[in-house]
């Protein structure tokens, strides 16, 4: 029976690991694919064209219009992701469903000003609010992708302190029975070392990310932040792999 579960809670801190550390989830900036390529980026670049062979007031509007819309797609598949994430916590997805929100609510709202606008100074300023105003590729979509990545990370350790319990408790059975647990003993303690770093690691990313916000993003403190929380979660993955790894070899060396 014992052996069954230790296999099993591994397996689940396994697949929740490689879950946790998907290039989607971790790594990426980007959200998913809209049509036009990576993010959508290529979907707008008709009308960058003509806009600027043309500079017309309609043809920048158009442009503008575009580039809108690809960014509300795109925080309508981050709402997704956030609300498909077994392992956000529920405070973190309602910031984050927050954060979405007001995004796509000032779109909204500037695409009615821009679409309202006659002369080409305004519409050429509005343009430029759809990136510094709102940075949903740069800022939210990392913001949404690395605390799920976060959470789910930190969501491991409760199953490794599970089974932490059971394997100490076989190793001290182990032990009155006079076997040498000597290797058992020591493979639990660097199991219990990766889950406390790689939990190190983790638990601070998730205020960090939510801590950000466009005009921090501006200014240029937000960016650092993204790169570390990225850098900071692939440790934390490759430690919660190691970790796994570690409680395989006490289940070895106790049969």
């Amino acid at each position: 029976m014992f052996w069954r579960f230790g296999r099993g809670v591994l397996a689940a801190v396994a697949a929740t690991a490689v879950l946790a550390g998907a290039g989607t989830v971790v790594y990426s900036a980007q959200p998913n694919p809209v049509a036009g390529g990576p993010a959508g980026a290529g979907l707008c670049s008709g009308q960058a064209s003509t806009a600027r062979a043309a500079a017309t007031v309609s043809d920048l509007r158009a442009f503008g219009d575009c580039e809108i819309g690809r960014r509300i797609t795109t925080l309508g598949q981050l709402s997704s992701a956030v609300s498909a994430s077994k392992g956000l916590a529920s405070s973190d997805a309602a910031t984050l469903s927050g954060y979405i929100a007001a995004s796509k609510s000032g779109l909204t709202r500037l695409k009615a000003t821009l679409d309202a606008e006659t002369r080409l100074p305004a519409v050429r300023a509005d343009i430029l609010r759809i990136v510094a105003g709102y940075r949903v590729y740069v800022l939210v979509g990392p913001q949404v992708r690395l605390t799920i990545a976060a959470d789910s990370e930190l969501a491991l350790k409760p199953h490794f302190d599970q089974l932490a319990a059971a394997l100490a408790g076989r190793i001290s059975a182990a032990q009155a029975r006079g076997k040498d647990i000597a290797t058992a003993q020591a493979a639990l303690d660097a199991m219990n070392a990766a889950v406390a770093a790689a939990t190190a690691l983790a638990a601070p990313v998730r205020a960090q990310l939510l801590s950000l916000s466009v005009a921090k993003y501006n200014t240029g403190g937000a960016a650092p932040v993204i790169r570390n929380a990225r850098t900071a979660l692939i440790q934390a993955r490759s430690d919660f792999r190691s970790a796994a790894q570690d409680g395989r070899n006490v289940l070895a060396a106790l049969k």
